[in-house]
């Protein structure tokens, strides 16, 4: 990673190395959403199959999740990466980052 591509945390706001540590987080989050659609052909041809789902996938390899919105690459920090339940936010990609009280 060159030095012009490093960021500011995308949750805190603050240089991905303000905790001290030298370590910090390179994350892309996709967002995906199922194809219910090919779930339910995907599901016939392992009925059809008699239940082997391994046997139906010889046949029909369904895509049954595709990408919903665009991938979003970000920075996290030491401290931010050790916070719950985070990944959603990293979705959203806030115009300001805010600290996150989690």
């Amino acid at each position: 990673m060159k030095a012009g591509e490093i960021k500011p945390c995308a949750f805190c706001g603050k240089g991905v190395m303000h905790t001290g540590l030298p370590l910090f987080y390179s994350v892309r989050v996709q967002r995906m959403g199922i194809d219910m659609r090919e779930v339910d052909r995907a599901a016939g041809m392992e009925q059809f199959m008699g239940g082997h789902v391994a046997l139906a996938r010889l046949f029909h390899d369904p895509d049954v999740a595709n990408p919903f919105g665009e991938a979003v690459n970000s920075l996290v920090c030491e401290a931010c990466a050790m916070k719950p339940n985070l990944f959603a936010r990293l979705n959203e990609r806030p115009d300001k980052p805010e600290e996150i009280d989690a």
